[in-house]
């Protein structure tokens, strides 16, 4: 008797988290529909435009983190030559809108979605480069915080970066080599991205940038 309680509660239980998991979802789905956020990220967080990242099926615990720290202002990053504002800005003049709730949610959401195609680029990556890119990738060790192909990192606190735009790749990792980035976890690649010169790091971004994550 006393396990068949057990199982009756244990299946309640399960019964009543479903639920919350599927509205923490929905709400987020509406967040990101009605925040603007579909604006830069596109549909289902899979077509960026320019060179904003792709965040579907990215970590989720990564995505909160990032919420936040734009949130309060603690990264900023490059500025687009073309406007004179940060890259991030866009992004931080909409936080006043969203409650704690709203970016648990949406990175809730972001994160349980497909990821996305790899981006086409035009010219098409040489072999060359792809093998140098893959090189560099290993010689740096990054595998050891964002796995064999930058496709699943070792802590949810880090990027998944397999996948991402190849230029967004580009100014993140400039940025944080040349300590322009230092909100967070960035601070934790400075030992290793200073070893990277700028065609090292074209190379990388561009062969990340290729890989289809739904091949795994």
């Amino acid at each position: 008797m006393r396990a068949l309680i057990s199982a009756l509660i244990l299946g309640t239980t399960a019964l009543m988290a479903a639920p919350v998991q599927a509205d923490e979802i929905s709400d987020g789905k509406r967040v990101y529909m009605t925040k603007t956020c579909l604006a830069c990220h596109g549909r289902n967080g899979a077509r960026a435009i320019m060179s904003y990242p792709v965040l579907a099926g990215q970590n989720e615990a990564y995505l909160l983190a990032q919420l936040e720290v734009i949130k309060s202002g603690d990264r900023l990053g490059s500025k687009d030559e073309t406007t004179g504002h940060y890259f991030v800005q866009g992004m931080a003049d909409i936080m006043h809108l969203l409650s704690e709730d709203d970016l648990k949610n949406v990175s809730a959401y972001l994160a349980s979605l497909p990821p996305a195609k790899p981006e086409v680029l035009d010219p098409a990556p040489s072999d060359e480069l792809l093998a140098e890119g893959a090189k560099v990738y290993k010689r740096l060790a990054c595998r050891s915080c964002h796995g064999k192909e930058g496709e699943r990192a070792s802590n949810k606190a880090y990027p998944i970066i397999a996948g991402l735009d190849r230029d967004y790749l580009i100014r993140q990792m400039i940025d944080i080599r040349d300590k322009v980035r230092t909100d967070g976890n960035a601070r934790l690649m400075f030992g290793v991205i200073k070893r990277a010169d700028d065609e090292d790091i074209i190379a990388m971004a561009t062969w990340l940038s290729q890989i289809d994550r739904n091949k795994e």
